[in-house]
C-alpha cells in the first residue's frame, strides 16, 4: 500500500507523480528485490503523465532497431573522434584570443588528429576498443 502521491517535476522539468511507500512495509518483504534495488529505503515510482509515458516507449522501441543503431554508430565516430581531440590534442582551451585564431588551431588539431590516425594504421595499431566500464568489468568478474 502506498503511503503517498506528490507531484513534481524531474531534472529536465518535466512533470511526474512520485509514490512513497512506507518503509516499514518495504523492509520485511518477501519480494523486495522485485520491487527495489535500495538495501534500506522504501520503494520510489516515478509516474509520467500518458503522453511522455508514451513517447518513452516509442523512443526505447526505436533504440532497438537496426536503422537506429546504424545511426547511432555515426555518432559515436563523431564522439570518438572529439574525445581524441580533447583527450590527446587540448581541443577545450584556446590559446589565442579572436576566432579567426582560434578556428586556425581548431583546424590545426584536426589535421593533428588525422596524422596520428594515419601513423597508427601505417603501423598496424588496432583501434583501441572502448574501455570497460566499473559495471561492465565487475560483470566480467563474476562470469570467471
Amino acid at each position: 500500500m502506498s503511503r503517498s502521491w506528490r507531484n513534481r517535476t524531474d531534472c529536465y522539468q518535466n512533470r511526474v507523480i512520485e509514490v512513497h511507500f512506507a518503509r516499514a512495509d518495504c523492509v520485511d518483504c518477501p519480494a523486495r528485490e522485485l520491487c527495489t534495488h535500495s538495501l534500506k529505503s522504501p520503494r520510489l515510482l516515478k509516474l509520467r503523465p500518458p503522453e511522455q509515458h508514451q513517447a518513452l516507449q516509442a523512443a526505447r522501441q526505436r533504440q532497438t532497431t537496426d536503422e537506429f543503431k546504424h545511426n547511432y554508430a555515426k555518432r559515436a565516430g563523431c564522439e570518438a573522434t572529439i574525445s581524441q581531440g580533447i583527450r590527446a590534442f587540448d581541443l577545450r582551451r584556446s590559446r589565442y584570443k579572436g576566432l579567426a585564431k582560434t578556428n586556425l588551431q581548431h583546424i590545426a588539431v584536426a589535421i593533428a588528429i588525422n596524422l596520428s590516425r594515419l601513423r597508427d594504421w601505417w603501423a598496424g595499431r588496432p583501434v583501441v576498443s572502448r574501455r570497460l566500464t566499473p559495471f561492465a568489468a565487475l560483470l566480467h568478474a563474476a562470469k570467471t
